[in-house]
């Protein structure tokens, strides 16, 4: 009698477990469905005691769904590690697999997520998550600072997955790395414009010609000297002659000055096709840097052409990503106005309906009332 007694009391006590189970998962997936993660958490974590395999796994799927949910990234990661571990042959371990890559860059662990979004895509190719994983690579190589191939990446979103929801934030991502490319050219240019001016200055002082030293003026001195002495000489042995000899002796004075000038022409002479000689080496660098700045010009205009059309491919795409936010805005309102409409409409036909069960009620009434009403005289008749 009391092994009977056990048996039913065990019985029950596992049923009242599976009922208990199932509650605490019906109780997280409302929880979940309104957003209260906390709950859906709490109740989820409950369901996990339980000795049934299909609740436990259940559980274990929807806690990496709320965990991540809430922010809660390294949890969702261990949970995301034991439902595969446990469960890696449920339908539901590529969604977790996905689930764990993109956990693994929202923690900063670019490299491993990188690895398991790669390896998701090579066992599921099928999946409907495949554009969200390009894209999620994308964002890993971005935070990475590999802006070339995260490029790449969310150019293939775009173009082999133009109907996936990740389209408009890949074509973002593009802007922002094309921005920061254009940046980088301008900052580059301008440090290589201000070398260039730099090094210009430096080779025009260095071609200009030192000022040298007048060597003319030595001559003249030592003809002024030349002059004075033999003039000195003349008035000396001359003394007594009259004014003839001395206008003799200015003559000679004048001749000898003009001859003492010669030298000193001579010298200058000399001297101009010197400095013409000197001046050809100069005219020839600066004709030299001449073209080599306007090469230097021809370079940056090409480049700043370059920029130029890549702003304007930039502005294109802004302008595509506000068309398509416009676009989704205006889909999201006429589907708020269609569901509007449609609960309005089955408002209306709840109120038809109520207003019809009003009018058979009042009928039924007014029929009972009829009745009613022929008995009693019915009855009045009998009576009298």
């Amino acid at each position: 009698m009391k092994k009977k007694l056990i048996l039913a009391y065990l019985v029950c006590f596992g049923i009242c477990n599976l009922f208990a189970d199932s509650d605490d998962l019906l109780t997280g997936l409302d929880a979940y469905s309104r957003g209260d993660w906390t709950t859906a958490t709490a109740s989820f974590e409950r369901v996990l005691t339980t000795a049934d395999p299909n609740n436990r796994t259940e559980a274990l799927y929807w806690l990496v769904m709320s965990e991540t949910s809430a922010q809660n990234y390294q949890r969702a990661l261990n949970y995301a590690d034991t439902f595969l571990e446990s469960a890696s042959a449920d339908e539901r371990a590529a969604e977790v697999n996905y689930q764990k890559g993109r956990l693994l860059y929202l923690s900063g662990s670019y490299e491993a997520s990188l690895d398991v979004l790669y390896r998701f895509i090579e066992k599921y190719p099928d999946h409907p998550k495949i554009p969200s994983a390009y894209y999620w690579i994308g964002e890993n190589l971005y935070a990475a600072g590999n802006h070339t191939e995260a490029r790449k990446i969310f150019s293939k979103v775009i173009v082999d997955y133009p109907q996936s929801g990740k389209v408009n934030e890949a074509r973002y991502k593009i802007v922002l790395i094309d921005q920061q490319s254009v940046r980088e050219e301008l900052l580059q240019m301008a440090n290589e414009a201000h070398s260039a001016s730099a090094q210009a200055e430096k080779t025009h002082a260095d071609a200009e010609p030192e000022p040298e030293p007048d060597k003319a003026a030595p001559k003249s001195d030592e003809s002024s000297a030349s002059v004075a002495s033999d003039t000195t000489d003349s008035n000396t042995e001359d003394a007594l002659v009259a004014d003839e000899a001395a206008i003799t002796v200015a003559a000679d004075t004048t001749d000898t000055t003009t001859d003492a000038g010669e030298p000193d022409t001579t010298e200058t002479a000399v001297a101009v096709p010197t400095d013409s000689v000197e001046a050809a080496p100069v005219t020839e660098t600066s004709s030299l840097a001449t073209v080599e700045e306007g090469k230097q010009i021809e370079h940056f205009v090409s480049r700043l052409t370059a920029l130029e059309k890549k702003i304007n491919e930039i502005s294109a795409a802004l302008s595509l990503i506000a068309e398509e936010q416009e676009n989704q805005r205006i889909r999201e309102q006429q589907q708020a106005f269609e569901q509007q409409q449609k609960v309005e409409q089955q408002q209306k036909e709840a109120e038809q309906q109520e207003l019809e069960k009003r009018r058979q009620e009042l009928a039924g009434l007014k029929a009972r009332a009829q009745t009613l009403e022929k008995l009693y005289e019915q009855h009045m008749k009998g009576a009298k």
